[in-house]
């Protein structure tokens, strides 16, 4: 590839990462291939005549699980090559930045991802976390007709269903996500489905523990289980209601987009002008933020909370569901924060991104420091994310369900 074109390019890093990803996907059956078929068709070989003879399926078994990485290409490249048209990149892969490890098995996990939110499969997850903040937010605004007025946000909205869900039920909807795995995905199924079940995919391949049947690990899964074009339907049954218009998605840092001034400068925090009006844009603008599976990500969950308060209006709600399962408490790669002293000068020092992990009772304090005052709040909810649900062994989070309201100042 011949990168010298763009490497004076004030976007050379946001295209490089942009790139990366689409390889990911394009190249995905590569991996797959070495992941799966590699080291199956090495043990067939070193087993004896009479090994082969108790097991005589395996042989077939590894052909037919290179028939579905075949169909997973299909899907993975034509994602691609849609998603790059859409993002104005060039349709040939050769010019693409080339991937890793880390990007193909984030594509691994976007596939179950996708079974998750977008699949029949993922139909139980869906009602456990998604329909609890549905139902709590239908029941604060009765009125269908005035719900065009009312504002949700939901940061880290994966690929898009849950900001699909409340533009069904006539919200205006902003999700936000910052992963371009996750931003291309949801790009893809919201712009190129036309039909309910019109794509095939095998997201079960990688799962080899737990399985009770072969047909299982390699059956496919069909999305979107519904198209995003049933907003239009919907409109001929409420013409009053543009469900078009109701519907919109940021990409980049949530904290970076809708925080408060004077947050110490991260990689996820920036001085930058046009992110600094557009987070004033944000202040106190929503009615409801709601968060699932998503405060966990936090590598700092204060200015999580403070983000969440400054976009929020006076009295206005946020609904959290999810698991305290931080994201980054093995991680201690170094990176640099710009923090304000208090004689006003600015001190770059270094960080990791573990370290400052609570506990829930901690962050129950700090959420009401900040300036937020529980209403409901349900404790160890079961739940799962992302799971076969034909698998014999599955883990089970215990996440916190709870609303809170918006006091008018912020410590």
């Amino acid at each position: 590839m011949n990168h010298e074109a763009v490497e004076d390019d004030p976007n050379i890093e946001e295209y490089k990462a942009l790139t990366k990803t689409l390889s990911a996907f394009y190249n995905f059956h590569e991996w797959e291939l070495s992941e799966i078929i590699k080291p199956k068709r090495i043990k067939l070989h070193s087993l004896r005549e009479d090994e082969l003879k108790l097991i005589p399926w395996f042989p077939k078994y590894i052909d037919d699980l290179e028939l579905c990485i075949g169909i997973n290409r299909q899907f993975t490249q034509g994602l691609a090559l849609a998603v790059a048209k859409d993002w104005g990149v060039s349709s040939n892969p050769s010019e693409w930045y080339p991937s890793n490890t880390t990007d193909y098995d984030k594509v691994r996990s976007i596939l179950l991802q996708l079974s998750r939110e977008w699949s029949d499969d993922g139909t139980d997850e869906r009602k456990t976390c998604f329909d609890i903040i549905l139902d709590e937010v239908s029941s604060m605004f009765p009125d269908e007709k005035a719900r065009k007025n009312v504002k949700v946000l939901v940061p880290g909205c994966g690929l898009g269903r849950l900001v699909l869900e409340f533009v069904k039920l006539g919200f205006w909807c902003q999700g936000n996500e910052f992963s371009y795995h996750m931003l291309l995905v949801s790009n893809f199924i919201l712009n190129h489905s036309q039909f309910a079940h019109e794509h095939s995919m095998f997201p079960y391949l990688h799962k080899v523990s737990h399985v009770a049947k072969r047909s299982n690990q390699m059956r496919p899964v069909t999305v979107p289980n519904e198209t995003p074009l049933c907003i239009y339907d919907l409109q001929k049954t409420n013409p009053d209601i543009n469900y078009a218009e109701l519907m919109s998605m940021t990409a980049g840092s949530f904290v970076d987009l809708y925080g408060p001034p004077g947050l110490s400068f991260t990689d996820t925090y920036s001085n930058d002008a046009t992110a600094s009006q557009f987070r004033e844009s944000n202040a106190s603008t929503f009615d409801v933020v709601t968060t699932c599976f998503f405060l966990d990500t936090a590598t700092n969950i204060i200015d999580y909370l403070r983000t969440i308060h400054y976009c929020l209006r006076d009295g206005g709600t946020w609904i959290n569901f999810g698991p305290l399962l931080w994201h980054f408490e093995d991680d201690a790669s170094l990176h640099y924060v710009t923090k304000e002293s208090k004689d006003g000068s600015f001190e770059k020092v270094p960080s990791v991104l573990k370290g400052l992990e609570l506990t829930r009772d901690d962050l129950i304090d700090l959420i009401k420091s900040v300036g937020f005052e529980f209403v409901k709040h349900q404790s160890e909810v079961q739940s799962k994310y992302s799971v076969d649900p034909r698998s014999l062994g599955n883990f089970t989070f215990k996440s916190e369900f709870w609303v809170c309201k918006k006091l008018s100042t912020v410590s």
